[in-house]
């Protein structure tokens, strides 16, 4: 999966995405697959933790949209959690925190979610 390494974890009734690496038009693709397989097997309620994502472009930002917004039409809630670094700079720069809920750890966002 090359630069984008994700691994799923489940804290019923949440799932959890754990993303290291780079977000961009090449492995957004892999994470959209991973979120979809995730919202097929029921879960609705899903914390993308992303302390470990490097890098993300304008195409994963978009790619952060898109899934908050299928998650939403599904009834369920998608947050983002240990957002620090270069995303946490990237999305003040752009507006998109105020887009994209933030919880400090994936623990936080599993008690409020």
């Amino acid at each position: 999966m090359g630069r984008l390494h994700i691994v799923v974890g489940h804290k019923p009734p949440h799932t959890v995405l754990a993303l290291d690496g780079e977000l961009d038009v090449a492995t957004a693709p892999h994470l959209d697959d991973a979120f979809v397989r995730e919202c097929e097997a029921g879960y609705r309620k899903v914390i993308l933790d992303v302390g470990a994502l490097r890098f993300c472009d304008s195409y994963g930002l978009r790619m952060l949209l898109r899934l908050q917004d299928r998650c939403v039409a599904d009834g369920g809630r998608m947050v983002l959690a240990d957002t620090r670094g270069m995303l946490a700079r990237v999305l003040n720069l752009t507006g998109l925190e105020r887009a994209l809920v933030q919880f400090e750890t994936v623990e936080r966002a599993a008690a409020e979610l």
